[in-house]
């Protein structure tokens, strides 16, 4: 029988605070589908439950590779600890994150039922993305490219799998509706990437951070916080979302308290919180993006 100590254990394990990141573009591609008149519960409810299970499964791999790469250890910042605190085996996380694929594979195949092969398409790219994030000789996770594959896979691709399931549909029109998503998605690993700028430098990553420097990569990591809000400014005047999705400018005091935080300190502990903060961010904008989609097709 699993004891409440292990299933504790699996919940912080699959990092709960960034499955958010997770839920948010499905919240947003079927606010985009009811806009249409095109919402479907039944997909809807596939599609959260398949694109959590795989981002809890990313997040076991990127514990297991490092963990064998020799990248985390006991005093690592931001990282559940169930491997080198000995509370989990490798094993376990591995099957863990497999047994995670296995159950998202169900819902993706009721996903492709019923969108057609569109759906088989991305919804394959989109795992295969997340096993290569932290697996393979050169994982993404240790290039600069992480970030911009986040935005595609984590902002972009789960929106349009999300529409196009319910609405059976993919107009060039839902990606660019999703672009602020997937700018505050990246801002979660950058932030990520900036607070682990040093243990990353000694264990030979080449992150954007380690790339650009950290005053570089908290430029980059602003550059995504305001453009976030530049860009849903902008999508009501150019007539593709209605002007209620401006209600995403009340979490703006938010997003500057973050803009100023994120050089305020240099030590991994005093940024953990702004790793944090910004997927808080990031759910925030998107349930108020979504909110302001929806109020827009009532009215």
């Amino acid at each position: 029988m699993i004891g409440r100590r292990s299933l504790s254990e699996w919940f912080w394990l699959a990092r709960p605070f960034s499955l958010t990141a997770a839920v948010v573009p499905v919240l947003v591609g079927s606010s985009l589908a009811a806009l249409d008149g095109g919402f479907r519960a039944g997909p809807a409810l596939a599609m959260l439950l398949a694109s959590v299970l795989i981002q809890a499964a990313t997040n076991m791999f990127n514990e297991f590779y490092d963990e064998k790469r020799g990248l985390d250890t006991e005093r690592s910042v931001g990282i559940a600890g169930s491997i080198v605190k000995g509370r989990l085996s490798a094993r376990a996380v591995l099957l863990g994150a497999l047994l995670c694929y296995t159950l998202a594979l169900f819902f993706s195949l009721y996903l492709v039922a019923v969108g057609g092969w569109p759906i088989l398409v991305l919804g394959c790219l989109s795992a295969l993305g997340g096993y290569v994030y932290s697996a393979g000789p050169r994982p993404i996770a240790y290039t600069p490219a992480s970030e911009a594959t986040v935005f595609v896979f984590m902002g972009l691709i789960i929106v349009v799998i999300t529409y196009g399931a319910q609405a059976h549909d993919y107009p060039a029109l839902v990606p660019l509706a999703a672009v602020p998503v997937g700018f505050l998605v990246s801002a979660i690993l950058l932030a990520n990437n900036i607070r682990d700028l040093e243990s990353d430098r000694r264990g030979n990553r080449k992150t954007l951070p380690i790339v650009l420097g950290r005053r570089g990569g908290a430029a980059v990591y602003r550059a995504l916080l305001a453009g976030a809000y530049l860009w849903a400014a902008m999508l009501p005047i150019a007539g593709i979302l209605p002007w209620s999705i401006l209600l995403v400018f009340l979490s703006l005091p938010l997003a500057l308290r973050l803009w100023r935080a994120i050089l305020a300190s240099t030590s991994p502990e005093r940024l953990d919180p702004v790793v944090k903060r910004t997927a808080g961010l990031h759910a925030l904008f998107g349930l108020l993006y979504a909110a302001g989609i929806l109020l827009g097709a009532i009215l």
